[in-house]
Parts: C-alpha cells; sequence; structure tokens
C-alpha cells in the first residue's frame, strides 16, 4: 500500500552538518491505513549516510488490531529531485503464521503475569509470618531449651485439672477436655505468634459447647470444633479481623460476666452433690431450691474447703509483703518456691484429693462422689462424623407378649446439613466468641509488640481443625494458663509444645489415678480459675464515663443469663449498634449570620458526614433558614467543611430544598467542598452553582495524619 509524502522542513546531522550542510527530510502528510495511526504509537528510524547523500527513513506503527506496520522511504538514486522518493510498505498481522504466533503467545503472557503476582504474593517476609518459627527456630539456644521445658511441665500442671473441668462443663466424656489440652499447643507452637500463650478448653467455649452436646451427644462437639475452625481459618485468610469491631467492650464485659455467672453456679451444683438434669442458669438456681433436701453433706464440706485452700494458695506470693524484709520469705529460693506452690495450687489441690478419696477407699469409705473410669491412652486420628446415629426414646411393643421387642432402641441417621440446621447461629457465634478472646489474649501478652490478628486467627482456626481430628471440643487461647506460662519463664513457643506432651504422658499413664478425683474437687477448681472473669469493676468507670453503654452490658448480660449466650450476645451487639446509629443521626448544624459589603451571609455549617437517619434533621435546619423573609439582600453559604460522604437519600432532600430555592430566586453556594464531595454533589447539582474547596494550609503549617 503506497503512501504519499512531501517534504519540509530539516535535518540536523550533528558536526558533519558544518561540511555538508543540512539533508531536508519532510514529513507533512501520509495516506496511512485506517485504524493505524488510532491503534497503536508511531515508532520512527532514521539513517543517514552523509557521504553520498542518501537518506533513508523507516516507521513502524505498533497497530493492536492488525500487527505491526511499517514502511521505508529512500530518496530516489536516479532523479535529482530531492523531494521524489521511493517508498516501500508492509503490514504485519495479516499473514496465518504471524496471527498464530500471536495467539500462541497470549497462554504465555498469562503465565508470566500469573508467575509475577505469585512472586509479589510469596515472599520470605510472609512466610515468616505465617509460619513463625521460622524466625525463632534458628535462633534457639539450649538455654531457651531448659525454660521452655519448665514452663511447658508448670502449665500441664494446670492444663490437666482444667481440662478435665471443662470436659465435664461441656458434657463431654471428661477425656475430651484432655484431648483439646494437648493438641491445641501443638498447632500453635507451629503457627502462633506469641510465645506466652496457649491453647486449649476454657470455660466459655465449654459452656457453649454444652447446649449442643445436649442435642446430639459428643459428636456434636467435635463437629462444632471442626466447623468454627474451618470458619476461623477462612476468617484469617480472608482478612475479616475487622468484623470483631462490630462487637464493643460493654457487649464482652457482659457476656463474660454471664458466662462466669453460669460457670459458678453450675459448678455450687456439682460441689453440693446435686445431679438434677439442667446446667442453665434459669435451671440450676431454681433446682437448687427444690433439690435442697439431696445436699450431700461431705461433698459440699469437701467443696468449700478447696475453695479457701485455693485462694489461700492464690495469694501465697502477696504475704510476704506483711513481714519485713529480714524475714525468710524475701529470700530468693523461698520467693521461688512460694510461687511455684501458687502457680501449681490446681494440680496441688487434685493430688491431694485423689489421696484423701484413696486412703477412705482402702477403709471402705466413699463419703464423696468420684470422677470415675476415664478411658486411657492417645485418642485415634480420625475423620470427624460427619454422620451420626441418634438414638430415638425406648421402643414401647403394641403386643406385651413380644418380649423380643421389648426395650429395643431405634436411631435416627442425622446427615451433615441436618447438623448444622440444628447448630443454627452457633457455628458462627462461637468462633467469633474464640477469635475474640484468642486476639484479647494475644494483644495482653504481646509485651507492647504489634499483634498479628490475622495470624492469630489462622492459628486457632488451624488448631480447632486439627483437633476435631482427636475428639476434642472448641478451643481457643486461655487466659489464665497463659498467664501461668508467661509467669514461668517460658521463651518461645516450644514451651507449648512441652506442655502437650506432658498432658499426652497423663493420657496415656495417669488415667487410672483419676479415677479417686472428688467431683467437688472439680468444682472447686473451676470456681476459683472463673470467678475474676466477672469483670464487675467496669460497671464503675462506665457510670463515671458514658453511661449509657450500661445499657449494652446489662442487656447482654441479662439476655445470655435468662435465654442463652449465642442470643445473649447477639442482642447486646444489636443494641450497641442502634445506640451508635442513633447517635449518628443527632447531627447538629451552627447558623451564623455576618455581613459582607451588602450582602448578609447566613452560614449553615453540618457537624458531621450527612447520611438518610440525619437527614430529616439536617432538612429541618435548611428549612428553618430559608423561612426567614425579613432579610431581603442574602446569600445561603453551606458550610461542608466537616462532611465527607453523602448517601443517596440526602442528595434528594439536597435536590428538593435547592428546587424550591431556585424558584423562589434564592442565592446560595457550597464552601469547604472536598473534590470527592464535589463530584458526588455535582450529579444532583444545577450548573453554575458555586462550591469552594478548602483553604490550603499556609506553607508554615504542618499537618500530621494518624492511622
Amino acid at each position: 500500500m503506497p503512501g504519499i509524502f512531501t517534504t519540509m522542513g530539516g535535518f540536523d546531522c550533528g558536526k558533519e552538518s558544518a561540511l555538508y550542510g543540512e539533508t531536508e527530510v519532510l514529513m507533512a502528510s501520509s495516506s496511512v491505513p485506517a485504524g493505524t495511526t488510532n491503534q497503536g504509537g508511531i515508532l520512527p528510524t532514521m539513517h543517514t549516510k552523509i557521504g553520498d547523500s542518501t537518506l533513508q527513513l523507516s516507521l513502524s506503527f505498533n497497530d493492536k488490531k492488525n500487527g505491526e506496520t511499517s514502511f521505508q522511504m529512500n530518496p530516489s538514486p536516479t532523479s535529482s529531485t530531492p523531494s521524489e522518493m521511493s517508498v516501500s510498505w508492509s503490514e504485519g498481522g495479516g499473514s496465518a503464521e504471524d496471527q498464530t504466533d500471536k495467539d500462541s503467545s497470549m497462554p504465555r503472557k498469562m503465565v508470566a503475569s500469573a508467575k509475577r503476582r505469585i512472586r509479589k504474593t510469596c515472599t520470605t517476609k510472609l512466610l515468616k509470618r505465617r509460619l513463625p518459627m521460622i524466625e525463632w527456630l534458628p535462633k534457639y539456644t539450649l538455654q531457651s531449651l531448659f525454660h521452655d521445658c519448665m514452663a511447658g511441665f508448670t502449665v500441664a500442671l494446670t492444663a490437666i485439672p482444667q481440662g478435665i473441668a471443662y470436659g465435664a462443663v461441656a458434657g463431654v466424656p471428661v477425656e475430651y477436655g484432655l484431648y483439646t489440652a494437648f493438641a491445641g499447643p501443638f498447632i500453635y507452637a507451629l503457627l502462633g505468634s506469641v510465645s506466652q500463650i496457649t491453647m486449649g478448653a476454657t470455660a466459655v467455649m465449654a459452656l457453649m459447647t454444652h447446649q449442643y452436646v445436649q442435642l446430639g451427644g459428643a459428636e456434636y462437639a467435635v463437629i462444632l470444633s471442626f466447623v468454627s475452625g474451618c470458619i476461623e481459618l477462612l476468617a484469617g485468610l480472608l482478612n475479616l479481623g475487622f468484623i470483631m469491631d462490630f462487637i464493643s467492650a460493654p457487649v464482652i464485659s457482659g457476656f463474660c460476666t454471664a458466662a462466669a455467672v453460669t460457670v459458678i453456679l453450675s459448678q455450687f451444683k456439682t460441689i453440693l452433690g446435686l445431679t438434677f438434669r439442667g446446667s442453665t442458669f434459669t435451671k440450676v438456681l431454681p433446682g437448687i431450691f427444690q433439690h435442697w433436701r439431696a445436699i450431700r453433706v461431705w461433698d459440699a464440706a469437701l467443696g468449700f474447703a478447696f475453695i479457701a485452700f485455693l485462694l489461700l494458695l492464690k495469694n501465697l506470693p502477696l504475704f510476704k509483703k506483711r513481714f519485713n524484709s529480714s524475714c525468710c520469705l524475701h529470700h530468693p529460693c523461698v520467693k521461688k518456691a512460694l510461687w511455684f506452690i501458687s502457680t501449681c495450687r490446681n494440680a496441688l489441690a487434685v493430688i491431694l484429693g485423689c489421696l484423701i478419696a484413696y486412703i477412705l477407699e482402702i477403709y471402705e469409705q466413699r463419703p464423696f462422689q468420684l470422677l470415675g473410669e476415664i478411658k486411657c491412652g492417645i485418642p485415634n486420628f480420625q475423620i470427624p462424623p460427619f454422620t451420626i446415629q441418634r438414638p430415638k426414646e425406648e421402643f414401647t411393643p403394641s403386643n406385651w407378649t413380644d418380649s423380643d421387642s421389648y426395650n429395643q432402641t431405634s436411631y435416627d441417621v442425622i446427615t451433615f446439613p441436618e447438623i448444622l440446621k440444628d447448630m443454627g447461629p452457633g457455628m458462627i457465634l462461637v468462633p467469633v466468641i474464640a477469635i475474640l478472646e484468642q486476639v484479647a489474649v494475644a494483644k495482653a501478652f504481646s509485651n507492647g509488640k504489634k499483634t498479628d490478628s490475622t495470624q492469630e486467627m489462622i492459628a486457632v482456626g488451624a488448631g480447632s481443625i486439627f483437633c476435631s481430628f482427636f475428639g476434642c471440643i472448641p478451643l481457643t487461647a486461655s487466659f489464665s494458663r497463659s498467664s501461668v506460662l508467661s509467669a514461668s519463664g517460658g521463651k518461645t513457643q516450644f514451651a507449648s509444645l512441652f506442655n502437650g506432651c506432658v498432658v499426652l504422658f497423663a493420657l496415656a499413664f495417669l488415667m487410672p489415678t483419676f479415677f479417686f478425683i472428688p467431683k467437688s474437687i472439680l468444682g472447686a477448681v473451676l470456681i476459683t480459675a472463673v470467678y475474676p472473669m466477672i469483670e464487675y469493676h467496669e460497671i464503675p468507670s462506665m457510670w463515671r464515663g458514658r453511661r449509657i453503654e450500661l445499657l449494652p452490658f446489662f442487656a447482654t448480660f441479662i439476655c445470655c443469663l435468662l435465654i442463652n449466650m449465642e442470643y445473649g450476645i447477639l442482642i447486646g451487639a444489636q443494641m450497641h449498634l442502634l445506640l451508635l446509629a442513633y447517635e449518628g443521626s443527632r447531627s447538629k448544624s451552627t447558623l451564623t449570620r455576618y455581613k459582607e459589603a451588602d450582602e448578609e451571609r447566613v452560614v449553615l455549617q453540618a457537624d458531621r458526614n450527612l447520611y438518610f437517619p440525619s437527614v430529616e434533621r439536617f432538612r429541618n435546619a435548611l428549612t428553618k433558614v430559608s423561612i426567614d423573609v425579613e432579610a431581603k439582600n442574602r446569600v445561603i453559604v453551606l458550610d461542608m467543611g466537616r462532611v465527607n460522604q453523602v448517601d443517596h437519600t440526602t442528595l434528594k432532600m439536597l435536590q428538593s430544598i435547592l428546587s424550591s430555592w431556585d424558584k423562589k430566586e434564592e442565592k446560595y453556594c457550597f464552601t469547604n467542598v472536598s473534590d470527592h464531595l464535589k463530584s458526588v454533589l455535582s450529579s444532583i447539582l444545577p450548573k453554575g452553582v458555586p462550591m469552594s474547596r478548602p483553604a490550603l494550609p499556609s506553607t508554615d503549617t504542618t499537618i500530621s495524619f494518624l492511622p
């Protein structure tokens, strides 16, 4: 395809132009294929050979549709007229071979792009965040190993009795609590980001699990652990931690207080030796008064005695403050001994209780209710039971002579979707509470460092999934055991690994000994471990600060006690969000009048972003300004300095108000309008309405932005 060129202008030949002058090279007009000039760029290339006065010019058009199009023009060697050119034109992309090469290059480009993204995502820094042990394991020393071993052993002395007690609270065989006590720390040793944290069963998780155990037995607890772990892991991978921000501190305080009160009350039933059905506040409290004649005096005496014993040991290190510095209690060895006794008080209580029960058993006396036989050995690694058989009520034969069918039991096959339906909101709220506890404990023991909430969510999710393959209940970080681990001098996450190993040893060899543990002592262990969760100290601070926040606190507390834990926290969170929305809708507008030349300016300033709950209040303010008929020559100035966002309802209201002002020929303008807000307001404002941007600060003003 020929191209027609005319030459105008000059071409500078550099240093040699002084000898040969200027060679004229002209490209004023050209005939180029349609679509070429607009679809791609022009890449000119010039070659000059000054000696024989020849010039070559080549241009290539990179066309996205037709490929690469190029042409060359050379001065005619035979013509004496410099403007006569010979032009050759070639188009790319037209041949089948070129098109095939282009098509085959597309997958290569996609693969290359995917590789680049993977390289940007899968970095060494991210790998160290997801596997924190890569960071500290190369620096591990024998001294750290010694400290971790001692800390892990000390925590295990607390985790074993608490695991047994939490298994009883959840309503599952008590060994399930011990399974959770060893499997959770194993995973956290690999994925945890805070060295002073240990995971396992907690009072809140056991209490929330109990109601599902009543529906389908221990299998429901295992499936709940698996489902909760999947949701927690997914939330961590998708960075959904912001959802936790919608549950406020008063709601969490009310929830934890209600959980502590419920656990303490249910353990009072155990201490008193009562065996009626029910573990919630509404069933236990009336049940104690109804069955008070069945109270076992020996169990009650032993339980209350050990509550006093555990509280005494807990405050044992504080007694040395009552003595002067010359007393032997201030000796370093004595201090460590007192601390160790105080830290291992739960294990000491269990050992002492076993010893008392065993001695009485030798003399054929059993005045206490004992824990009984516990399944011994390490649990099998198996897939959670996604389909279970639940027994129906006993079958009563229609013919009394049919003795073979008497007392036969039939079963219902419960599939996985039906199990999820039975769990209802619990399969969402249990992981939410687990994440809240995990992140809160991580922040408490991070020693001022930044907490990786995403990694903590991944750790608790992976731990719950792993535990479900051993038959465990849902888990999360334990504040009490983490406190023991921190005070015991644990250096790295390996302390959790040693903690799990000690629990495994107990499962393998010590289960027959636990037969003699009195149940009232386990109740005493739980009561002394849970009572610090009653956050009564938050009430005076909220009363002195914002008294309105007492409403969601007490709403959550009362609903958790009277309804159940899941609906209680939902009601409390929704109430606090409604209070927040109500306060957000109470926008206040400031009205200022001043005169400028012959005009009166009425400045109306909103104090916050304008959303649909606050539309009516702002409409009333605008209407109040517009009905002032006394001022003849005035301008209404809408100051938007504190407004960054407006919604569609606000835009419709502004459009209606401004239309009425236009009909009355009212003068108005906008000031301090940000660029984003200006683009939004332009969709409804008539053309020509003045909108001024915020005044820029002077050069000597420093602006700091806080995250």
